[in-house]
């Protein structure tokens, strides 16, 4: 008979990284496992910007979450409850540490294993959400984080049961890009976290005759961010796109990657931009460029924020176009091993079958 799992998560209607590894845990296990993903949101097949498994059943609890460290939640608490005594799972996983919040009561004295699964670093928001983060692996059995230096940061604050499970991601079945084309490539929201704007700078500087920056992605902050590049003279210099689940062809028609972002937890696109054959020149913000790049051999790593050093990293690294295609190769291998769904699922399954 196979293991029960619940994945819990707030929604999955948007076309963000936690979402999406959400959905893609759950198709991932549901070979040796009956996976079972609860959202508080209402969900909508139509709405769910990811292609999920048939096998996987998917709930709402029709709700909202109020984020409020004050906040009981207890209608959202009920529900759960009222769910994982029908399903009875073995395992929750709580999609990121405030799930946790919920879980925990609705799980107690039900005999099932809780989990928290959290994507960023411990520091990353404000100061009582770095607390609280801290606090909820005592509430837990085990919390799973995406790198070594966010265990470190974990452990600092004596944290226990903390295991290191990296994203993964199956686009490498594509076929990878050939480094031959004059685009650079930068994806993600248009958000301060992202450092866009940081980017935009930074490529007014950057001295890379025929090369287009585009950046794919949508956001609060994208007509600020059109503003800054007209207020530079990019015009002919960038490209702004909507955010797209073509996201491999961009990689294709690309032939590098650069990550402005001001922290992260593990960068997912990261991954799969050195899965699509990208060399990559990135910002070594905390906490997980560096545990992806290998600098010097598929990429270049930048210190955090310095808008000058991005530019001459960038200049120094596209006109090259032999060592582009070198490095991508490099990283492309390195990738399909570290971060293949096969190495990754072997993870969590030692995690779930206790």
């Amino acid at each position: 008979m196979k293991r029960k799992i619940v994945l819990f998560c707030e929604a999955l209607r948007n076309r963000a990284g936690i979402e999406r590894m959400t959905v893609e845990l759950a198709n991932l296990l549901c070979d040796e496992c009956s996976v079972t993903i609860i959202t508080i949101d209402p969900f909508s097949d139509a709405e769910c910007p990811y292609r999920i498994d048939t096998r996987v059943d998917v709930r709402s609890l029709n709700y909202s979450f109020n984020k409020s460290l004050f906040s009981p939640n207890l209608k959202n608490i009920r529900a759960l409850r009222n769910i994982l005594k029908e399903v009875r799972p073995s395992v929750v996983i709580a999609v990121a540490t405030p799930m946790v919040r919920i879980a925990v009561p609705a799980a107690r004295r039900l005999g099932i294993k809780t989990i928290g699964w959290e994507h960023f670093n411990i520091f990353a928001g404000s100061k009582i959400g770095a607390l609280y983060k801290a606090l909820a692996p005592w509430m837990v059995q085990d919390t799973v984080v995406l790198t070594e230096a966010d265990a470190v940061d974990y452990r600092k604050f004596l944290a226990p049961r903390i295991t290191v499970i990296p994203n993964f991601t199956s686009i490498g079945v594509n076929a990878p890009s050939d480094c031959s084309s004059k685009i650079l490539l930068a994806v993600g929201r248009h958000a301060y976290q992202k450092g866009f704007d940081m980017l935009i700078k930074a490529w007014a500087k950057t001295d890379a005759p025929g090369w287009k920056l585009r950046i794919v992605g949508s956001g609060a902050d994208r007509e600020a961010n059109e503003r800054l590049a007209e207020e530079l003279g990019l015009g002919e210099r960038i490209e702004f796109k909507d955010s797209t689940p073509a996201i491999a062809e961009e990689f294709r028609q690309a032939s590098c990657f650069v990550l402005s972002s001001r922290f992260e937890g593990l960068v997912l696109v990261l991954i799969e931009a050195k899965m699509m054959g990208l060399p990559t020149v990135c910002f070594d913000c905390p906490n997980s460029p560096r545990e992806v790049v290998r600098d010097g051999v598929d990429g270049i790593l930048i210190p955090p924020a310095d808008i000058e050093a991005l530019a001459h990293g960038l200049t120094d690294t596209l006109k090259d176009s032999q060592r582009l295609a070198e490095m991508g190769a490099k990283g492309r291998e390195d990738a399909m091993l570290r971060y293949s769904p096969e190495a990754i699922k072997k993870l969590w399954l030692n995690l779930i079958e206790f």
